[in-house]
Parts: C-alpha cells; structure tokens; sequence
C-alpha cells in the first residue's frame, strides 16, 4: 500500500533535525522521486493526449492553481511559520488552516467555474469541473501536509508528501491508456481529479496520525485571518507567477502553442526541482535566524554559491538535452526543442530567483516579495499577449525569461539591501 511504502521509505531515510546539509541530503532523495514522477506524468500524458488537448488541459489548470494560493487564506503557511518556532502550535494551527481550507476550497472551486467558463467559453463544463476539484478541493491539502511535516524538522515527510501525489497522477495516465483510442480528455481530467482526492486523503489521515494532531480550540478570529492573509497574498502571487504564464499562452497562443510551451516548461522544470528542495529544507532555520543577520547571512552566501551553481549546470544539462523532447513527446511537439534550448537560461536564473523570494519570506519581508511577484506576473501577461501574436512560442519564452529576470533583480536587491542594514545595525 502507499502508506506503508511512504512510512518505510521515510523511516529509512528521514533526519529529524540535524544539520542543514543533512536534511537537504534528505530532501534530496524526496525531490528527485519526485522529479522521475513529475517527469514521467509530463512525458505520458503530453503522449496520450497531443499538444492542443495537452495546452488546453495545462492551461486551465494552471488558472484554478493561480487561485489555489488563496485556499486556506494563507493559514497553513502561518502554521508552520508559528509550529517551527513552537512546537506547541502545531495543533491548534493545522485545525485553524483545516477549517479554512475546507470552506474556501469549495468557494473558490465555484468561483474557478465562473471564471474558467469565462475566459475560456469553449472549455466544457464537465472538463471545468473535475480541474476545480483536483486543484482548489483537494491538491492544498498535500501542501498543508508537507508544512506540518517542515514546521516539525522531519524534512523527509514533507518532501515525500507531493512524491505520493505526483504517483497518484502518473497512475491516472496509465489508466487513461488502458481507454479505447480517441478517449476525450474529459475522461483524463476526471481520473485526475479522483486520483488527486485519494492521494489528499491518504496523506491527511496519516500525517494527523504521525504528527499526533491533538484536539485544540477550532474558532479563528479576525486577527488569525489577518495574519494569514499576507501570507496567502504572497503565495497566491508565487502560484501565479509560476502558473499563469500556461494560461496566458492559452488564451493568446492558442491551444497547440500553450501545448509545446508547456512542455517545453515543464521539461525544464523538473530540472529545478532540487533547489526547491533544498530551499524547502533551509526556511525553518531563516525563519528562526530572523534576529540573527550574521547566521542568515551566512546561510544565505552558501545557499547562493549551491544554487548558481546548481543552475549552471543543470542549464547546460537541459540545452544539450533539447533534442530528445519531440523524441519523447511525438512529433506535435517538434517546436518545443527550440523553447527549450532557450529556456536552459531559465534554470539559474530561477534557482537563484526562488532562494531570493523564500529569503524574503524567511526574513520577514512578503510584502516586498508579494509586490514584487506581482509586477512580474502583470510584465508577462501584457509580454505575452503583445508577443504571443507576433513571434508565437519563442516570443512567449522571451516574455517568461524577462520577467524571471526582472523578479530576480528586484528581489535579491530588498535581500542585499535589507541584510546590510540589519549588519549595520547589529554592529552599532
């Protein structure tokens, strides 16, 4: 059973706290089952489903993930902000998200309808539907699972949770293969979904179980909702920045174009997923060395010097291995090895971009990540719908690395500049 695989597995290689180098050796093994998972679900269902019905599917998807940032109402976040720094929180705070995840998971999943039908009037409804279920009904859940596990130091919990997730997935292609031929992505969409709520519930019930989530006081007051809004502001604008650039080559490109871009993106993606990793493991010790500068700026110097390095090297990695995406994805996909010899800039330029925002987040300053995120996401909407119809898919790529670039100045200037003022300070 799933269960007793992850239980085993994350027996064998979890550390519960240690050094930060050994958790991320630990994340590590959970990021890269990962990225085989993720790997595997992008190359099958691009496969069975073709590049038009591949864009249209990640393209409404991506929209009900740009809203799913706001499920919760950021309270899980503060959940493992507030459990890293007592322990004693944990109860308290997971029934606190629990609650408002339930409510604004199906609010929201009514809202994506209205929105989806919308935007997009040619996407079904039975299609709309099973995408809201799995992305704003059930998929959080995975994250306010892996945020229990962080905020406890048992790094390798939290990074199997979205592995469990990422198989469920890769399971509903299978199945999807073993439909007659020219089955309609309807069917895909609704084994998605299915497969996403058991994975959810399988991991909530066990988590509630190995975290011994005790009973405490359900009620949320205003100032528990008001604390967790910057957060859910700040994740909802990563989740857009990370997810709207599909929906806008959708509904400007079209759904082949959307198609290649986003299997040219996700491609590359994958290749990034180990910095997340290991970023993942390094934000409980930002959040506690907030009042410490000279710890976070040390932490911060090697994190830097792993990640461009990391993506420097990986880039190079995905440029030469471009060839092989219409290889692996059939030849509707023929112009996604040209974004993806363009998008191996994407990969440093990211990994040091997502150690800057999650800096930001360690540090105390969302605000500033959350504006800053958010002139990103409004740069490459207007860059893709005024180069989208002009320069197709490699316009759209130019639009999504200039706007990772400006993201990546504007937020590791507030870092530079923050950190030197709290030095400053510090030594006066």
């Amino acid at each position: 059973m799933p269960s007793v695989l992850l239980s085993k597995l994350s027996a064998l290689i979890s550390l519960r706290g240690g050094s930060l180098a050994r958790s991320s050796l630990t994340v590590m093994f959970w990021s890269g089952a990962r990225l085989g998972t993720q790997l595997a679900w992008v190359l099958l269902l691009a496969r069975a489903l073709g590049a038009s019905n591949y864009g249209l599917f990640s393209g409404l998807a991506a929209l009900a993930l740009a809203m799913s940032g706001f499920v919760g109402l950021g309270l899980g976040l503060r959940m493992y902000q507030d459990a890293a720094r007592d322990p004693r929180m944990l109860s308290e705070r997971w029934r606190q998200a629990s609650l408002l995840t339930t409510i604004t998971g199906v609010v929201l999943a009514g809202l994506y309808l209205l929105v989806a039908h919308a935007i997009y009037a040619t996407a079904g409804g039975s299609l709309l539907l099973a995408i809201a279920i799995s992305e704003l009904v059930w998929a959080p859940w995975v994250t306010q699972v892996a945020y229990a596990y962080a905020a406890r130091g048992w790094m390798g919990f939290a990074s199997a949770a979205p592995v469990l997730l990422s198989m469920a997935r890769v399971a509903a292609v299978l199945l999807l293969y073993l439909f007659p031929a020219g089955v309609s992505i309807d069917t895909y969409a609704w084994l998605h979904g299915l497969l996403t709520a058991a994975a959810s519930l399988l991991l909530v019930l066990d988590s509630r179980r190995r975290l011994a989530i005790g009973s405490a006081r359900n009620a949320i007051e205003w100032s528990d909702i008001r604390s967790g809004l910057g957060f859910s502001a700040m994740q909802a604008s990563t989740l857009a920045l990370s997810t709207l650039d599909k929906s806008f080559a959708l509904l400007w490109g079209g759904e082949a174009l959307a198609g290649r871009y986003v299997a040219a993106n996700r491609f590359v993606s994958v290749a990034a997923l180990p910095v997340d990793a290991m970023v993942t493991a390094a934000l409980p010790r930002l959040f506690r060395a907030v009042n410490k500068p000279t710890d976070a700026v040390r932490a911060l110097a090697l994190l830097a010097l792993g990640a461009g390095a990391y993506g420097v090297v990986m880039g190079g990695v995905v440029w030469l291995g471009s060839g092989l995406v219409p290889w692996l994805l059939g030849p509707s996909f023929a112009e996604s090895a040209a974004a993806v010899r363009l998008l191996a800039l994407y990969v440093p330029l990211y990994c040091l971009r997502i150690l800057g925002t999650n800096a930001l987040l360690g540090l105390g300053w969302k605000s500033w990540r959350f504006f800053s995120e958010l002139l990103a996401v409004a740069a490459m909407g207007f860059g893709i719908a005024w180069r989208a119809p002009i320069a197709g898919l490699e316009g759209v790529v130019e639009v999504v690395l200039g706007a990772e670039a400006l993201l990546g100045a504007l937020v590791w200037g507030r870092v530079i500049y923050g950190m030197t003022r709290r030095m400053k300070e510090a030594h006066e």
